[in-house]
């Protein structure tokens, strides 16, 4: 059958035109269209007798078959005996007759519906068992079949033939007494009959349990009671009898109320253990539960505030009010800790418990405290600053971390101790650019940063130190490259200048103390040794692309220049050095990792990526280098001690996600966990991760994040067990600051200019 096309807004418009009315409604006529009308409709079935209760489709013929229509309005003479919805769904009400009406088009068709009664007799019975045995006190259902399935009347008459043996109630038999009896199911139509027998016998009770009970002591304040509730195994036993006992009536008392429950209550005055005992069965089995009962204040003093996942806070057993409490011990976080108090952190947002044990005037307890942690230390919008394309840099004690936003260029600073964020100083740029590279010193706290034509100091209080003007200078940031580096004794601060120099600054006053001119804009460097420099910088063709240089007496000596063997070294990011000062690593883009032995002062490169590969980072023991390839968002890890061996790809994404957009760097922990932040899945959500060196580095999402835009890019740090990442684009901005194990606080790892310049080099940060 066909669907008729409206034509009505097209006739509609074309009578607006006068002169041609009379043609333009001859031309939406159906039969010049080729349209035909429908002149006849058939409800298929023509008849119908239906019982009480049932459904049925009807189905609608339009004559001729090949007429154009919509649809079917359907309607019921009687709609109390018979009721049709708009699909033609009929549904039987009750015992009568009604018509049934279809109309198409102005033409109607008819189906006249009898609705009967359902007498359907029942020809038989069945139960779910022929034979029963179970015990005095307990139950058993038996279940009832009758057939046919359709049958009218399905109502049961059920007896037992001896009550005192066992009774009946809608199916549910329960033991009274021993012996055997029959437990009859009789159908009220017809009366068909089914019988069970039943054997009522003492069966002994295995074991009991409280079904709200716990292997952990419970705390319970004084005044207060509860209601413990005993199951049986077997659950059909007939050794229901239960004798309540308490160890210590000036604690707590026990009343047994209804089968298998008793409510205990606990007295003011004392404090202490108390053990409540439900026993049953010749020989007797019991369920015990310990109680331990809070008089002056609870025994566990909980952290004031709130608790975040992967941040330290102190436990407290209240051994002032509880003196008689000692060996204590914690279990808490995957650690024992022993001591009236314990410092740990919650492993995950939600809900964490930790495990107490203790002796308590001889008695030994141990409970179980559940608590709620909070997920994110800082979790907040930034309302127009953009923070992409930089990356946050902590202070030596890792409590606090900043890093520059670009558009409105302003220097924040994250408490990582209160988990706030502020701006600490206003650039006063304004300019939507790349940039904000920026480093701390570990002595003094002190901020080195730049917008695009000055580079400052700023205090950690906010206050400028001072401020070098770069007027020439029109890049992104007037600090080119990586962050500014430090002097071994962290009195000079060598700083990359946009303008083509490298400036080596009194780190206290401000002072230039020496320059040494460079070719480009571009420039990367790292301090090693005794104040020595290897710099890379972007030259074309690689042209005199590297240069060792030292500093002595407050002048640059430039010790050696080379070309650089990859031929050219454009997007370079920040160095990585090794700990033991021999090595440094340069990456750039078109997928490049160079070499640089620094005390052969040489230089070997090889392809390691496609596109741009993101400043490495070096695991713990130096055994493993790991870096991010944008484009194809893959994390590689790779043997330091031979650049030109092929990487290896853990993590390739396959789930819409093919790029990491500026989502920065991979960071190492002491434990060789390689942590990372990026896009989780095709609809842009975003997580931090973690390469588990325990598990071969297998990646695990430690939280995930809802999207920061549609098409984010982002920055990410890590340092002193926290997670700082976030980004955005344009509109929505945001900061996300998790921490992943806080203990670490004077273990300091990650990845940019100050981590590399300064921590690798002059192994200020954690030693």
């Amino acid at each position: 059958m066909k669907r008729a096309v409206s034509v009505a807004a097209n006739c509609g418009l074309k009578l607006l035109v006068v002169s041609v009315c009379f043609l333009l409604l001859a031309g939406c006529s159906p039969k010049e269209d080729g349209q035909k009308k429908v002149t006849g409709v058939a409800v298929d079935p023509p008849s119908v007798t239906i019982t009480e209760g049932e459904m049925l489709s009807l189905k609608v013929d339009v004559t001729p078959q090949d007429a154009h229509w919509l649809y079917a309005e359907w309607s019921s003479s009687d709609e109390t005996v018979a009721q049709i919805n708009k699909a033609g769904t009929l549904k039987a009400i009750k015992e009568g007759s009604a018509t049934i009406t279809a109309t198409v088009d102005g033409v109607q068709g008819t189906c006249s519906v009898t609705v009967v009664i359902n007498q359907t007799p029942v020809s038989g019975i069945s139960l779910s068992a022929e034979s029963l045995t179970i015990g005095k006190g307990a139950t058993e259902t038996l279940t009832a079949t009758i057939e046919p399935a359709d049958a009218a009347n399905k109502n049961i008459i059920w007896s037992s033939s001896d009550s005192k043996v066992a009774t009946v109630d809608g199916g549910v038999v329960t033991g009274v007494g021993s012996g055997e009896c029959d437990i009859l199911a009789r159908t009220e139509d017809g009366g068909f009959e089914a019988v069970c027998h039943i054997k009522v016998s003492s069966i002994p009770v295995e074991a009991l349990a409280f079904s709200n009970g716990s292997s952990f002591t419970l705390l319970a304040d004084a005044g207060e009671t509860y209601t413990l509730i005993v199951t049986y195994s077997p659950a059909n036993t007939s050794d229901r009898e239960l004798e309540w006992r308490s160890s210590n009536a000036s604690l707590a008392t026990v009343e047994s109320t209804e089968e298998g429950q008793a409510i205990v209550t606990f007295a003011s005055g004392n404090t202490g253990p108390v053990t409540i005992t439900a026993g049953a069965g010749n020989p007797q089995r019991t369920a015990s539960q310990q109680f331990f009962v809070q008089g002056s204040g609870p025994l566990v003093k909980m952290p004031e505030g709130k608790l975040y996942a992967g941040r330290k806070a102190l436990w407290n057993i209240n051994t002032a009010a509880y003196t008689d409490a000692s060996n204590i011990k914690w279990e808490a976080s995957g650690k024992s800790l022993t001591g009236s108090e314990a410092s740990f952190a919650p492993v995950e947002g939600g809900e964490n418990s930790v495990v107490v044990s203790a002796d308590y005037a001889g008695t030994p307890i141990r409970f179980e405290v559940k608590y709620n942690a909070e997920e994110w230390l800082i979790n907040e919008a930034l309302d127009g600053a953009n923070p992409r394309n930089t990356y946050p840099v902590f202070n030596k004690e890792c409590t606090r971390a900043y890093f520059i936003t670009r558009g409105a260029r302003r220097l924040y600073e994250i408490d990582l101790v209160e988990g706030t964020v502020s701006m600490l100083f206003n650039l006063n740029d304004g300019k939507n650019d790349n940039g904000g590279d920026i480093s701390v010193n570990p002595v003094t706290g002190d901020i080195y940063c730049s917008n695009q034509q000055h580079i400052f100091c700023i205090s950690a209080a906010g206050r400028q130190m001072w401020e070098i003007p770069v007027p020439t200078c029109t890049s992104a940031s007037s600090i080119a490259g990586c962050g500014p580096a430090l002097s071994n004794d962290c009195s000079v601060v060598f700083i990359p200048a946009a303008d083509k120099r490298l400036i080596a600054v009194n780190a206290a006053s401000g002072e230039i103390l020496d320059e040494y001119p460079v070719e480009t804009t571009h420039i990367q460097l790292a301090v090693y040794g005794n104040d020595q420099i290897v710099m890379a910088s972007s030259l074309k063709d690689g042209a005199e692309g590297i240069r060792f240089l030292s500093f002595s007496g407050n002048r640059f000596n430039e010790v050696k220049v080379m070309d650089c063997p990859s031929g050219d070294l454009s997007d370079i990011t920040s160095p990585v050095i090794n700990s033991s000062q021999t090595k440094c690593w340069f990456t750039c883009n078109g997928g490049l990792m160079v070499e640089v032995d620094l005390m052969a002062q040489t230089a070997v490169s090889a392809k390691v990526a496609d596109g741009y590969v993101w400043s490495p980072c070096l695991t713990s023991d130096q055994k493993w280098m790991f870096f991010a390839s944008q484009n194809k968002a893959l994390v590689n890890r790779t043997d330091p001690s031979s650049v030109s061996a092929s990487p290896t790809v853990l993590v390739p994404y396959t789930n819409g996600n093919d790029s990491f957009l500026n989502f920065t760097h991979v960071a190492c922990d002491t434990d060789s966990n390689v942590y990372f932040f990026v896009k989780e899945d095709g609809a842009g959500n975003n997580a931090f991760f973690r390469l588990n060196a325990a598990r071969g580095w297998q990646p695990e999402v430690i939280s995930s994040i809802e999207k920061l835009n549609n098409d984010p890019q982002a920055f990410f740090n890590f340092g002193g067990g926290y997670l700082i990442g976030g980004g955005g684009q344009n509109v929505r901005n945001r900061l996300l600051v998790r921490c992943i194990d806080a203990e670490r606080a004077r273990s300091w790892s990650g990845a940019g200019g100050d981590v590399c310049a300064t921590k690798n080099a002059n192994l200020v940060y954690g030693d």
